[in-house]
C-alpha cells in the first residue's frame, strides 16, 4: 500500500486513476482548488491549493510526504517549478501527466526548432533533459496557455526534469477516449453525425494517429506510481488507427453508415477529431518493454462505441 497524491483527480481520465488507485488498495489524497466535486467521499484525503501557486501547494502539502505524486494539472514550465518547490523530497517521485502533442511539429515556438522525428515518435527524439524552458512567458494567460498547450507540456517536462530533487516519470498520452466523461466532445461527435446522418469530412488520404482508452490511460499512470520507472514513456494501443477504422466501431453500434467527405483541407464543425492529415502518433515499445501491455485497438474501440451510444 502506497500514499499517493493526486494533483486534480475531479474530471476524465483522472477519476478513473483515483478509482484504480483505491481499488487497489493505494491511500489516496487530492489536491486541487475544491471547486469541482468529487465521488470518492470518505475514501480519499482532500488538501485546498492551487497548483499553479507555489506559495498555495507549499501550505497545503507542508506537513505531508507521499510516495508519489501524480501531476494531472501541469500546463506549463511554471506550475512544475511549483510542485518541485512545494514537495521538495517528500515526494518518492513524480509522475508528470504529459501529452502526444509534445511530438507535433506544428507546435513549437518561439525559433525552437522541432528535432527530426518520426511519424510513431519514440520518447527518445524528445529527451526533457535537453530541451529549454521559460519561465518568464506569460503562462499564466490562459488566451497565451491553452493556444500553446504542446510547448506548455514540452516545458513543464523540461522543468520537472532539471527541478525536481527526486525521480521523474512522464506519461506521454495519446488522444484519450471515454464513453462516460467524454468532456472533449470527440465521441460523441461520432455519435450525433452518424444518428442524424450528417456528413463526416476528413482529410484526403488521412493518416494513423494514437488513441487509447481512458481506462488504460488511467491504469498506467497508476503503474508509473508504483514502479521504478523514470523518464518519459509513451502511452497509447500498438496499433495506429485512421479515422475510418474509429467510424467503423461507431457504424456498428449506431447500425447506421457513415457518408465521409475527403478534402484537401478540410475544416469546420464536421471535420472529424480522429482524421489526421499525415500519419502522426507514438510507439509503445518501451512501454512493452517496461512491463505494460497496451491493447489493440480493435480490441477495446466496438466496446468502448457501444457504450457510448447507450449513454447518450
Amino acid at each position: 500500500m502506497a500514499d499517493i497524491c493526486v494533483i486534480g483527480g475531479t474530471r476524465f481520465f483522472g477519476k478513473r486513476l483515483v478509482h484504480r488507485l483505491l481499488g487497489d488498495g493505494h491511500r489516496v489524497t487530492l489536491v486541487n482548488r475544491g471547486i469541482t466535486p468529487d465521488p470518492f467521499g470518505d475514501k480519499v484525503e482532500r488538501l485546498v491549493a492551487d497548483a499553479t501557486d507555489t506559495a498555495s501547494l507549499t501550505t497545503a502539502v507542508a506537513s505531508s510526504r507521499f510516495d508519489a505524486v501524480v501531476h494531472q494539472m501541469c500546463y506549463s514550465p511554471r506550475t512544475a517549478v511549483a510542485a518541485c518547490e512545494a514537495f521538495g523530497d517528500r515526494a518518492g517521485k513524480f509522475v508528470l501527466t504529459s501529452s502526444m502533442e509534445v511530438y507535433n511539429a506544428d507546435t513549437f515556438r518561439w525559433e525552437i526548432p522541432a528535432p527530426p522525428m518520426s511519424a510513431f515518435a519514440r520518447e527518445s527524439e524528445l529527451d526533457p533533459a535537453d530541451y529549454r524552458y521559460d519561465l518568464d512567458l506569460p503562462w499564466d494567460d490562459e488566451g497565451f496557455l491553452w493556444p500553446n498547450y504542446g510547448e506548455g507540456k514540452r516545458q513543464a517536462e523540461a522543468a520537472m526534469t532539471s527541478q525536481a530533487a527526486v525521480p521523474v516519470a512522464i506519461a506521454r498520452i495519446a488522444h484519450v477516449l471515454d464513453a462516460n466523461e467524454d468532456f472533449t466532445g470527440r465521441v460523441q461527435f461520432h455519435v450525433d453525425h452518424l444518428r442524424e446522418g450528417r456528413e463526416i469530412l476528413a482529410h484526403a488520404n488521412p493518416g494513423k494517429t494514437s488513441l487509447v482508452p481512458a481506462t488504460e490511460a488511467a491504469a498506467f499512470l497508476a503503474w508509473l506510481a508504483t514502479n521504478e520507472v523514470e523518464g518519459p514513456v509513451n502511452a497509447a494501443a500498438p496499433e495506429p488507427v485512421n479515422v475510418y477504422d474509429v467510424l467503423a466501431a461507431f457504424e456498428e453500434a449506431v447500425g447506421r453508415k457513415a457518408t465521409v467527405v475527403e478534402q484537401e483541407s478540410p475544416s469546420g464543425d464536421d471535420l472529424s477529431p480522429y482524421s489526421c492529415p499525415a500519419d502522426f502518433g507514438m510507439s509503445v515499445d518501451k512501454a512493452a518493454e517496461l512491463g505494460f501491455a497496451f491493447r489493440p485497438a480493435a480490441d477495446w474501440l466496438p466496446e468502448l462505441a457501444a457504450a457510448a451510444v447507450k449513454e447518450s
